[in-house]
This record gives C-alpha cells, structure tokens and sequence, in this order.
C-alpha cells in the first residue's frame, strides 16, 4: 500500500479525509502538515531516504504563510533529488481555470483535484499510485 502526505490547513478536509480513509484503508502511512514549511522542511531533511518519503503528496495551493504554490516552486528545484519519484496532486477548492492551468504546468503535477475529494478520487490515486510503486 502506498503512503501518502497531506499539506493542508483545512481542519474539516483533514477530518473528513481521516474518516474516509479509516473507512476506506487505501494508504498504509498519512502524514499530515498544516502549512507548506513544515512540509518542505521534513522533505530536505528526508530527500535521500526513500523509506521516509510519502507515494503520493497532496498539496492544497491555499495554506497561510508558505502556501501550495510555494510548495511547488520548492518542488520544481527538487523533486529530481528525491530518493523517489513522489506522485504530486494539487488539491483546491478553487474553481478558477487559471489555477488550474497554472498547478498543471509543472511536468511532475499528476492532477488538480477539487474538494471534497470524492472516495472514488482516491481510490483512483491509490490504484495509479499502487501500479508505479510495483513497477
């Protein structure tokens, strides 16, 4: 089973997101960051440890202080150093196209998804995730 890493501030997405996976057991390890710092933080202290880097990283783009869109310049500059390729999703309550477009012009973005994640969104994560991890 895949691991995945959750950097969002929203308390009511984390929660229902914790209920749904406790429900649905589809990631082994969830790791959860409430803004983009920490996150960047423990992924430059883990970047060679494949063991300690998440499958998959959700990333919300409107987080306090250093938000998803920081993450992902972070991510620009790094992600090839990592011990691992980490399959990356955007996650937004935002609708605005231009958001959209602007997350999915970075090459290692896999997908903009919108809240409330819906269980069959990741379901589909997991399965994609599960495939690659395996290969």
């Amino acid at each position: 089973m895949p691991s995945l890493f959750v950097a969002d501030d929203d308390e009511l997405f984390k929660r229902v997101l914790k209920m749904t996976l406790i429900k649905y057991p589809l990631f082994k390890h969830v790791l959860y960051f409430e803004s983009g710092l920490p996150l960047i933080n423990y992924l430059k202290e883990n970047y060679k440890d494949s063991n300690n880097l998440p499958d998959v990283l959700f990333i919300d783009v409107g987080m306090p202080v250093c938000n998803g869109w920081d993450v992902l310049k972070f991510l620009d500059l790094h992600h090839l150093a990592f011990a691992k390729r980490i399959s990356i999703y955007v996650i937004s309550v935002s609708i605005d196209p231009r958001d959209r477009e602007r997350a999915l012009r970075y090459n290692f973005v896999k997908d903009y998804l919108y809240k409330p994640l819906q269980k069959e969104h990741l379901v589909a994560v997991a399965n994609a995730v599960k495939e690659i991890v395996s290969q």
